[in-house]
Protein backbone atom coordinates (compact mmCIF):
# COMPACT_ATOMS: atom_id res chain seq x y z
CA UNK A 1 0.00 0.00 0.00
CA UNK A 2 1.24 3.49 -0.90
CA UNK A 3 0.49 6.41 1.43
CA UNK A 4 -0.49 9.90 0.29
CA UNK A 5 -0.83 8.80 -3.32
CA UNK A 6 -2.92 10.76 -5.78
CA UNK A 7 -3.32 11.08 -9.52
CA UNK A 8 -3.25 14.70 -10.64
CA UNK A 9 -5.68 13.87 -13.42
CA UNK A 10 -8.70 16.13 -13.63
CA UNK A 11 -7.06 19.25 -12.23
CA UNK A 12 -7.90 22.27 -14.42
CA UNK A 13 -5.13 23.87 -16.46
CA UNK A 14 -5.02 27.54 -17.37
CA UNK A 15 -6.31 27.26 -20.94
CA UNK A 16 -9.56 25.44 -20.20
CA UNK A 17 -8.08 21.96 -20.54
CA UNK A 18 -7.55 19.43 -17.74
CA UNK A 19 -4.74 17.05 -16.81
CA UNK A 20 -5.32 13.61 -18.29
CA UNK A 21 -5.84 10.86 -15.69
CA UNK A 22 -3.14 8.21 -15.48
CA UNK A 23 -0.27 10.51 -16.41
CA UNK A 24 1.11 12.31 -13.36
CA UNK A 25 1.11 10.76 -9.88
CA UNK A 26 2.56 11.96 -6.57
CA UNK A 27 2.99 9.92 -3.41
CA UNK A 28 4.96 9.08 -0.28
CA UNK A 29 7.67 6.37 -0.22
CA UNK A 30 7.04 3.00 -1.87
CA UNK A 31 8.53 0.63 0.72
CA UNK A 32 5.15 -1.10 1.13
CA UNK A 33 3.99 -0.79 -2.49
CA UNK A 34 2.21 -3.78 -4.01
CA UNK A 35 2.42 -4.55 -7.71
CA UNK A 36 -1.25 -3.59 -8.05
CA UNK A 37 -0.50 -0.13 -6.63
CA UNK A 38 1.87 0.52 -9.55
CA UNK A 39 -0.07 -1.30 -12.24
CA UNK A 40 -0.33 1.74 -14.52
CA UNK A 41 2.99 3.37 -13.55
CA UNK A 42 5.94 3.10 -15.94
CA UNK A 43 8.58 5.17 -14.09
CA UNK A 44 9.26 6.08 -10.46
CA UNK A 45 11.31 9.16 -9.53
CA UNK A 46 12.68 8.90 -5.97
CA UNK A 47 13.50 12.33 -4.52
CA UNK A 48 15.02 11.03 -1.26
CA UNK A 49 18.60 10.97 -0.01
CA UNK A 50 20.81 7.90 -0.39
CA UNK A 51 20.41 7.08 3.29
CA UNK A 52 16.61 7.38 3.17
CA UNK A 53 16.57 5.02 0.20
CA UNK A 54 18.80 2.55 2.06
CA UNK A 55 16.68 2.66 5.23
CA UNK A 56 13.37 2.25 3.36
CA UNK A 57 14.02 0.86 -0.14
CA UNK A 58 11.29 1.36 -2.70
CA UNK A 59 9.43 -1.63 -4.07
CA UNK A 60 9.01 -0.58 -7.69
CA UNK A 61 8.22 -4.02 -9.15
CA UNK A 62 8.42 -3.68 -12.95
CA UNK A 63 8.66 0.13 -13.04
CA UNK A 64 11.74 1.96 -14.27
CA UNK A 65 13.44 3.41 -11.17
CA UNK A 66 15.10 6.84 -11.24
CA UNK A 67 16.76 7.98 -7.99
CA UNK A 68 16.94 11.77 -8.35
CA UNK A 69 17.57 13.28 -4.90
CA UNK A 70 16.79 16.95 -4.43
CA UNK A 71 19.76 16.93 -2.04
CA UNK A 72 21.87 14.12 -0.61
CA UNK A 73 22.56 15.18 2.95
CA UNK A 74 20.45 15.04 6.11
CA UNK A 75 18.16 18.08 6.33
CA UNK A 76 16.15 18.09 9.59
CA UNK A 77 12.49 18.64 8.89
CA UNK A 78 12.70 17.70 5.21
CA UNK A 79 14.55 14.40 4.93
CA UNK A 80 13.48 11.53 7.17
CA UNK A 81 16.52 9.51 8.15
CA UNK A 82 16.37 7.55 11.38
CA UNK A 83 17.22 10.47 13.67
CA UNK A 84 14.80 12.92 12.07
CA UNK A 85 12.22 12.91 14.86
CA UNK A 86 14.62 13.20 17.79
CA UNK A 87 15.56 16.86 17.61
CA UNK A 88 13.97 20.27 17.44
CA UNK A 89 13.23 21.09 13.81
CA UNK A 90 13.57 24.45 12.07
CA UNK A 91 10.75 26.53 10.61
CA UNK A 92 9.52 24.67 7.54
CA UNK A 93 8.62 27.90 5.75
CA UNK A 94 12.28 28.93 5.92
CA UNK A 95 13.36 25.52 4.66
CA UNK A 96 11.03 25.68 1.65
CA UNK A 97 12.64 28.95 0.61
CA UNK A 98 16.09 27.40 0.99
CA UNK A 99 15.09 24.40 -1.11
CA UNK A 100 14.02 26.40 -4.14
CA UNK A 101 16.94 28.84 -3.88
CA UNK A 102 19.70 26.30 -3.31
CA UNK A 103 18.55 23.28 -5.29
CA UNK A 104 17.22 24.73 -8.54
CA UNK A 105 19.56 22.45 -10.54
CA UNK A 106 18.01 19.39 -8.91
CA UNK A 107 14.48 20.56 -9.63
CA UNK A 108 15.42 21.28 -13.25
CA UNK A 109 16.67 17.71 -13.70
CA UNK A 110 13.57 16.28 -12.02
CA UNK A 111 11.16 18.36 -14.08
CA UNK A 112 13.04 17.50 -17.28
CA UNK A 113 12.71 13.79 -16.48
CA UNK A 114 8.97 14.20 -15.90
CA UNK A 115 8.45 16.25 -19.05
CA UNK A 116 10.47 13.86 -21.24
CA UNK A 117 8.82 10.71 -19.89
CA UNK A 118 7.26 8.44 -22.51
CA UNK A 119 3.64 8.58 -21.40
CA UNK A 120 2.65 5.93 -23.94
CA UNK A 121 4.25 3.44 -21.51
CA UNK A 122 2.21 4.59 -18.50
CA UNK A 123 2.31 7.21 -15.76
CA UNK A 124 5.31 8.79 -14.09
CA UNK A 125 5.25 8.85 -10.28
CA UNK A 126 7.49 10.99 -8.08
CA UNK A 127 7.82 10.82 -4.31
CA UNK A 128 9.86 11.66 -1.24
CA UNK A 129 9.32 10.06 2.18
CA UNK A 130 6.05 11.68 3.27
CA UNK A 131 5.00 12.99 -0.15
CA UNK A 132 4.86 16.51 1.26
CA UNK A 133 7.96 18.71 0.97
CA UNK A 134 10.26 17.69 -1.88
CA UNK A 135 7.32 16.00 -3.56
CA UNK A 136 5.09 18.99 -2.78
CA UNK A 137 7.45 21.53 -4.34
CA UNK A 138 8.04 19.30 -7.36
CA UNK A 139 4.28 18.92 -7.81
CA UNK A 140 3.73 22.67 -7.48
CA UNK A 141 6.29 23.26 -10.23
CA UNK A 142 4.78 20.60 -12.50
CA UNK A 143 1.32 22.13 -12.06
CA UNK A 144 2.72 25.61 -12.66
CA UNK A 145 4.18 24.37 -15.97
CA UNK A 146 0.70 23.20 -16.91
CA UNK A 147 -0.89 26.55 -16.11
CA UNK A 148 -2.79 25.36 -13.05
CA UNK A 149 -3.93 28.22 -10.83
CA UNK A 150 -2.01 28.55 -7.57
CA UNK A 151 -5.20 28.28 -5.53
CA UNK A 152 -5.72 24.81 -7.05
CA UNK A 153 -2.06 23.92 -6.49
CA UNK A 154 -2.37 24.90 -2.83
CA UNK A 155 -5.57 22.87 -2.45
CA UNK A 156 -3.83 19.77 -3.78
CA UNK A 157 -0.80 20.37 -1.54
CA UNK A 158 -2.95 20.58 1.60
CA UNK A 159 -4.63 17.23 0.85
CA UNK A 160 -1.53 15.64 2.39
CA UNK A 161 -2.96 16.50 5.80
CA UNK A 162 -5.81 14.02 5.32
CA UNK A 163 -3.18 11.29 5.68
CA UNK A 164 -0.52 13.03 7.74
CA UNK A 165 -2.49 14.75 10.50
CA UNK A 166 -3.31 11.53 12.42
CA UNK A 167 0.27 10.33 11.92
CA UNK A 168 1.66 13.69 13.07
CA UNK A 169 -0.48 13.61 16.22
CA UNK A 170 0.74 10.12 17.13
CA UNK A 171 4.38 11.08 16.57
CA UNK A 172 3.90 14.28 18.56
CA UNK A 173 2.62 12.34 21.59
CA UNK A 174 5.55 9.91 21.43
CA UNK A 175 8.18 12.63 21.05
CA UNK A 176 6.60 14.69 23.86
CA UNK A 177 7.12 11.79 26.26
CA UNK A 178 10.71 11.26 25.18
CA UNK A 179 11.98 14.76 24.35
CA UNK A 180 9.50 17.33 25.66
CA UNK A 181 6.76 19.53 24.28
CA UNK A 182 8.93 22.02 22.38
CA UNK A 183 10.60 19.40 20.22
CA UNK A 184 7.31 17.52 19.86
CA UNK A 185 5.55 20.60 18.51
CA UNK A 186 8.28 21.28 15.94
CA UNK A 187 8.13 17.65 14.77
CA UNK A 188 4.32 17.83 14.58
CA UNK A 189 4.49 20.93 12.36
CA UNK A 190 7.10 19.30 10.13
CA UNK A 191 4.75 16.41 9.32
CA UNK A 192 1.93 18.72 8.22
CA UNK A 193 1.41 20.61 4.99
CA UNK A 194 0.89 24.29 5.71
CA UNK A 195 -0.12 27.08 3.33
CA UNK A 196 2.68 29.21 4.77
CA UNK A 197 5.32 26.72 3.63
CA UNK A 198 4.32 26.65 -0.02
CA UNK A 199 3.80 30.41 -0.14
CA UNK A 200 7.34 30.82 1.17
CA UNK A 201 8.62 28.71 -1.73
CA UNK A 202 6.67 30.82 -4.21
CA UNK A 203 8.06 34.00 -2.69
CA UNK A 204 11.60 32.65 -3.00
CA UNK A 205 10.96 31.68 -6.64
CA UNK A 206 10.02 35.19 -7.74
CA UNK A 207 8.31 35.86 -11.07
CA UNK A 208 10.52 34.03 -13.61
CA UNK A 209 11.82 31.00 -11.73
CA UNK A 210 10.86 28.44 -14.37
CA UNK A 211 12.17 30.34 -17.38
CA UNK A 212 15.25 31.98 -15.88
CA UNK A 213 16.37 29.88 -12.90
CA UNK A 214 15.33 26.49 -14.30
CA UNK A 215 15.88 27.39 -17.96
CA UNK A 216 12.76 25.62 -19.21
CA UNK A 217 11.60 27.21 -22.47
CA UNK A 218 8.16 27.83 -23.91
CA UNK A 219 8.52 25.15 -26.60
CA UNK A 220 9.23 22.46 -24.02
CA UNK A 221 6.30 23.64 -21.90
CA UNK A 222 3.95 23.64 -24.91
CA UNK A 223 5.02 20.10 -25.85
CA UNK A 224 4.47 18.90 -22.29
CA UNK A 225 1.03 20.48 -22.18
CA UNK A 226 0.00 18.92 -25.49
CA UNK A 227 0.93 15.50 -24.10
CA UNK A 228 -0.69 15.53 -20.67
CA UNK A 229 -3.65 17.89 -21.09
CA UNK A 230 -7.00 17.14 -22.65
Amino acid sequence: MIQNMRDLGGLPAGDGRKIRPGMLIRSAQLAQADAEDLEHVAAVIDLRTIREREEMPDRVHSCRYLPMPVFDEFKPGVSHEGEADRQRLPDMAVLYGILVRNYADSFRKILTAIMQHDFSEGAVLWHCTEGKDRCGITTALVLELLGVDRAVILEDYLKTNIVNRPKAAAIRAKVAEERGEEIAESVYRAYLADERYLRSAWEAMGDRFISEKLGIGEDAIAAFRSTVLE
